[in-house]
């Protein structure tokens, strides 16, 4: 009887540490990819932007914020009659 219990107390043991190894390769795989991600968004947002890129996005910026100015000024004369 307490051969039996021994037996199954030690195949017991022997499954918990095998989901253990399992769990603990699981763990470094995901540890890796979320290396790998991390590396991914920090080369993403970290590339400079082309100067002639920048330019027009300046540009683009410049002549909205213009159109804005006058859009106002145009409402605040209609008003003012």
């Amino acid at each position: 009887m307490f051969k039996n219990d021994d037996n199954d107390h030690k195949l017991n043991v022997e499954a918990m540490i095998k989901n253990i190894n399992t769990i603990s390769l699981e763990l470094k795989k995901m540890k890796e990819l979320s290396q790998l991600l991390l590396c991914d968004l920090t080369l993403h947002f970290n590339q400079p932007m082309k100067t002639d890129d920048l330019k027009e996005t300046e540009r683009n910026n410049s002549l909205s914020e213009e159109s804005e100015i006058t859009d106002i000024s145009l409402s605040s004369n209609i008003y003012s009659v």
